[in-house]
């Protein structure tokens, strides 16, 4: 690519990306109306779009229609949401083992784009999607999320990097021009050291962004920052945070230090943003316009609002490679009543972070990231912690606590930790402490509290037994 084209590419990205046929701001404009619709009416148009997506993949993607066909399902069958339980469900092994089925035959090679996610324990995903998915219905979500939070299109924000696939050089030469084009500044999260925090908030003191966006750890560990070394917090009018499961004691930080209740937001780089908070902060709005968001137990069937389940996905409009009851590798619960805000689109009361982040023991308990009581650590003077469960008898507990330790208070520290996690994860698991000088970010520059290497389908056989 020519450096005059990779500039247009760039400076204009933002104008393109958002006025693209003027399609974007049509589609924004149109979940701005439909999110005041009663939930009856919203549920015709997704059944509706359902639909169409139904029989677009069964027409045009090989995959779908061998699917369909050997579980001998006619398209229009499937004419509402419980019907998609007549489905097989679509899980990252078969998109990587059958890419080339799945994408579909009518879309024109230059509207599609191949993208891929970070994988937040280093298992990458390779997919495609198309221009007018991702700038259009894609981004439109993402600019309704901002309005929610006060944000508008213009107003300045910092927002937090992992630098996941890497530039070219070309590109590493324009991306400071389009940045300032765009009123925004990225923060690489290589530099969020507790050393580096200074010259965070120096930026952010000199910048004055009206919206800083990051991940619940790295807010978490900026507010802690902020708050041990007296300094004054940057003026801010809204924090938004996503890519994490946000733990109640983050959440606590970074409203005491900052004075503002964070907008979380739940997405996915395969199907971009799914649901996000109001200004109710009491759980997060699905965008059931574009994408249907089903909560299932193990073999895929619904459970009733206010259970936890598997979170399945079928994407609305991902017409290049669709995604059809996508298996997210996440838990969570619908909620029992609508939110007070008067908002049609249904609510996710819970989101408890991923099945692989979920600690599983011999007696069949599986404890999520909310129910391991975590934030007591803060008590031992730990600001981050990490677990690590490498079998079904053993877990590792890696603690992060600043300061010169003697060996009678790290013995202290070791055992009292063990009894916190003790509480929760019962009897029938070793559990070791070690003390670290920091936690690993994950390849995709994410923090992960939870690591599971156990097999949770094995497990639940096991206990099925």
């Amino acid at each position: 690519m020519s450096l005059y084209n990779l500039m247009a590419r760039h400076l204009m990205a933002p104008t393109l990306d958002m006025v693209r046929g003027c399609k974007s701001m049509a589609c924004l404009a149109e979940l701005e109306q439909s999110q005041w619709w009663a939930p009856d009416k919203i549920e015709e148009l997704q059944r509706e779009r359902l639909q169409r997506t139904i029989q677009h993949a069964y027409s045009h993607v090989p995959y779908y229609r061998q699917v369909m066909q050997e579980q001998g399902i006619k398209p229009g069958s499937i004419r509402s949401v419980l019907d998609l339980v007549n489905l097989p469900v679509l899980t990252k092994a078969i998109v990587r083992n059958r890419i080339d089925d799945m994408v579909a035959d009518d879309v024109a090679q230059g509207d599609l784009l191949r993208s891929r996610t970070g994988g937040s324990t280093g298992s990458p995903l390779a997919f495609f999607t198309t221009k007018h998915d991702w700038y259009s219905h894609g981004r439109s979500r993402g600019l309704l999320a901002m309005e929610w939070a006060g944000v508008a299109l213009g107003d300045r924000v910092v927002s937090f990097s992992s630098g996941f696939g890497a530039p070219s050089p070309l590109e590493r030469r324009i991306e400071p021009l389009s940045l300032l084009f765009r009123r925004a500044t990225k923060v690489r999260l290589s530099t969020m050291s507790v050393d580096g925090c200074d010259d965070v908030v120096r930026l952010l003191h000199r910048t004055k962004p009206k919206a800083l966006a990051a991940y619940p750890s790295t807010l978490n560990l900026l507010a802690t920052h902020i708050r041990d070394s007296g300094r004054p917090a940057p003026p801010l009018r809204a924090i938004l945070t996503g890519g994490e499961q946000v733990f109640d004691d983050q959440r606590t930080a970074i409203r005491e230090v900052f004075g503002l209740e964070p907008y979380s937001r739940y997405g996915s780089h395969e199907n971009y943003l799914l649901a996000t908070e109001c200004e109710q902060h009491t759980g997060m709005h699905v965008f059931a316009q574009d994408l249907v968001l089903e909560v299932v137990d193990e073999e895929g069937s619904p459970v009733a609002p206010g259970s936890e389940g598997r979170i399945l996905i079928t994407n609305l409009h991902a017409r290049g490679m669709p995604f059809i009851r996508y298996d997210t590798g996440d838990v969570g619960s619908y909620a029992t009543s609508p939110c007070t805000c008067g908002r049609g689109m249904p609510l996710l009361d819970r989101l408890s972070g991923r099945r692989c982040d979920t600690i599983y023991t011999r007696s069949g308990a599986r404890i999520a990231g909310t129910g391991v009581g975590m934030s007591r650590f803060a008590l031992l003077g730990a600001s981050q912690f990490q677990l690590v469960q490498e079998d079904m008898d053993h877990l590792t507990a890696r603690l992060v606590v600043s300061g010169s330790l003697t060996s009678e208070e790290q013995v202290s520290i070791r055992q009292r930790a063990v009894d916190i996690l003790r509480r929760s994860l019962g009897p029938d698991i070793d559990i070791s402490v070690e003390l670290v000088d920091h936690i690993e970010l994950s390849p995709a520059g994410k923090y992960v509290p939870i690591i599971s290497k156990v097999d949770p389908n094995s497990c639940l056989r096991r206990t099925a037994r």
